[in-house]
């Protein structure tokens, strides 16, 4: 297998390198007509045994299911915002803290977990990390005495957090490791929707679980008859005659729920710890057999690529934000639709956005010179609707619930469509330097904007309107920084030339 220094050399044969060791170009993605040198053909020769096995369909679901539940746990209380609060006596800061502990926890070990998957392998980061969700799922359905509850549920969510590295910036590893070249958007676009429908689901799962509401509050100018409608069939089922009936049933319905969590988290611990190979016996492509940079040494040369951190600017400050805005949306809405209503407008906008993250993600294999432009125009349409249902909520356009599923679906479709095409083309910007290593700086990224934003809760009498404006404000800066975007399909060429120069048949077993 080449080293570090032997790939520089194969890509020096490819490539303009500077002095400094940056890839350089004066046009975005300019073709190579270069000769490869003794160094592309030896890391060719020792891979003339390339093969793509059918088994990394497996691998990707059973590592998707792993990040299914890690979302699932994390997005617990979003969408039972008011259940909770009532049941357990927490206030809005409470909620937005058992989802900030995520971003807390990724920033406390958001670099040593990318180390783990390059050093010892996807089998035990992916482990260790699924260990960690189970475990915190299981501290949650301890007790719902309130006092020791609340302490059990806030460490529970912190451990969720922790296995929150592995599980966000490990799907571009896994495309390398598993998938030809052709196959790594897709795989990651797939990936990536099973992962985000952890969520999705935890806004229909917690209302349909937690259906007693607390009694409805007077004074919001917009709710309408859905969430007294809601209430109303709670009291016929339960037929409550004070409120320690109600949050009796509510902190029921809620350990039931958790229950549930649990027993799912286990049971993905278990079929991972039965079989879950670090690496397929054969690599799939030319560029999986090249030795990618030591993990620190590989994290500080990052530094130095402009166009990289363009990247992780772009991804982390605005899926960062937009990530945690839509987690608590019922917050976001209360006063306009029920909690029901603002589950299924979160799960709809999840559920849309991995259906057009697996369209797009395969478009973009079949155009893949393209990203940066679909990634331009998601971008702009989707700050245009974020812009669109903050005027909808302040009442300069006239309120609709029709138009809050329009805008609030849309903008979500358009951000986390993106997100397959940043991941690689951050790993394409940062090649040599490995996969994890440089999704470990995107997500290390999106997880320290997201902890700032649901900080602001942190604050009394805040209020909710804020989040939209910063949501659009997260977005429209990015706007100019892809435009400014330049760069080469590093580690494609790499696998496209020596396909090129072999004229290999990849073998499917």
């Amino acid at each position: 297998m080449p080293s570090a220094d032997e790939t520089r050399d194969l890509l020096a044969s490819v490539y303009s390198i500077s002095g400094t060791g940056e890839i350089t170009t004066d046009e975005y993605y300019r073709p190579v007509h270069a000769v490869y040198s003794p160094a592309v053909q030896a890391a060719a020769d020792e891979t003339s045994n390339i093969k793509v096995y059918k088994r990394r369909w497996y691998i990707l679901f059973i590592f998707g299911m792993y990040a299914f539940s890690q979302n699932l746990v994390w997005n617990t209380w979003g969408p039972i915002t008011l259940s909770s609060e009532h049941a357990f006596g927490w206030s809005n800061t409470t909620i937005a803290w058992l989802t900030n502990w995520g971003p807390v926890s990724y920033i406390l070990t958001g670099l040593f977990f990318p180390w783990l998957l390059q050093v010892k392998g996807l089998r035990w980061a992916i482990l260790s990390s699924m260990f960690l969700v189970a475990v915190g799922a299981g501290l949650r359905v301890i007790t719902s005495e309130p006092l020791i509850a609340t302490i059990l549920i806030h460490f529970g969510q912190f451990l969720n957090g922790v296995a929150g590295p592995v599980a966000m910036s490990a799907f571009p590893t896994l495309s390398a490791t598993w998938f030809p070249p052709q196959e790594r958007v897709t795989a990651t676009a797939i990936g990536t929707s099973i992962s985000i429908m952890g969520a999705a689901l935890a806004f229909i799962l917690g209302p349909i679980f937690v259906s007693t509401l607390p009694p409805s509050s007077n004074g919001t100018s917009h709710l309408n008859s859905t969430y007294q409608e809601d209430y109303s069939q709670v009291q016929t089922t339960i037929q409550p005659n004070n409120t320690a009936d109600i949050i009796a049933q509510e902190r029921k319905e809620i350990m039931m729920y958790m229950y549930y969590q649990c027993g799912f988290t286990v049971f993905v611990f278990a079929i991972i710890l039965c079989y879950f190979p670090a690496k397929p016996p054969n690599p799939p492509c030319v560029s999986a057999t090249v030795e990618r940079d030591l993990y620190w040494a590989g994290l500080w040369s990052l530094r130095k690529k402009g166009y990289f951190l363009i990247i992780a600017v772009t991804y982390g400050v605005s899926l960062g934000v937009i990530n945690v805005w839509a987690s608590v949306i019922a917050m976001n809405l209360a006063g306009y639709v029920s909690q029901k209503t603002a589950g299924w407008i979160g799960f709809y906008a999840t559920l849309g956005a991995c259906a057009a993250s697996l369209v797009i993600g395969r478009f973009a294999d079949l155009f893949v010179r393209y990203i940066k432009l679909y990634i331009l125009i998601m971008y702009i349409l989707g700050t245009g609707f974020l812009v669109a249902f903050a005027l909808l909520l302040i009442g300069v356009i006239p309120y609709a619930e029709v138009y809050v599923y329009v805008t609030v679906i849309a903008a979500n479709v358009l951000f986390n469509a993106a997100v397959p095409m940043l991941y690689e083309m951050g790993c394409e910007l940062a090649y040599p330097t490995s996969e994890g290593a440089a999704n470990g700086i995107l997500t290390y990224v999106n997880n320290f904007c997201g902890l700032v934003f649901l900080a602001v809760f942190s604050f009394q009498n805040v209020g909710t309107m804020w989040m939209n404006w910063a949501a659009i404000g997260s977005t429209a800066v990015c706007i100019p920084l892809i435009v400014m975007l330049k760069g080469r399909f590093n580690r494609l060429e790499v696998d496209q030339k020596a396909l090129r120069t072999l004229d290999q048949e990849i073998v499917v077993n």
